[in-house]
């Protein structure tokens, strides 16, 4: 039996962890994608190092050898990645818990 009123009112954001999974899926890929075309700009690999974190504290262990710029800018790709499918899992993980079970 179905009674009027008991159905949680959907916010129009239905979790604010999905907000802030794609924000920083965006950031991420401004970030990486900055520092690759403009591999000079301190500014940019700073904000792709800090957005990375704490992947990216695995720069500390690559040799200044050629190649290494190529090396890191993948790492921190990789970093960005992991970081928001840790991000991702946990927004879908909160709305698939505040979902109500359809067991009529």
């Amino acid at each position: 039996m179905h009674t009027a009123g008991t159905d949680p009112v959907r916010p129009l954001f239905p979790s604010w962890w999905r907000t802030a999974a794609l924000a920083y899926t965006a950031a991420g890929v401004v970030c990486v994608v900055s520092s690759a075309l403009f591999p000079e700009s301190e500014t940019a690999m700073l904000a792709a190092i800090a957005g990375s974190l704490p992947w990216s504290l695995a720069l500390l262990t690559l040799d200044l050898s050629p190649g290494v710029a190529q090396t890191a800018l993948l790492l921190l790709a990789a970093s960005w990645a992991a970081n928001a499918a840790l991000v991702w899992w946990l927004a879908l993980r909160r709305a698939a818990r505040r979902a109500p079970a359809r067991g009529d």
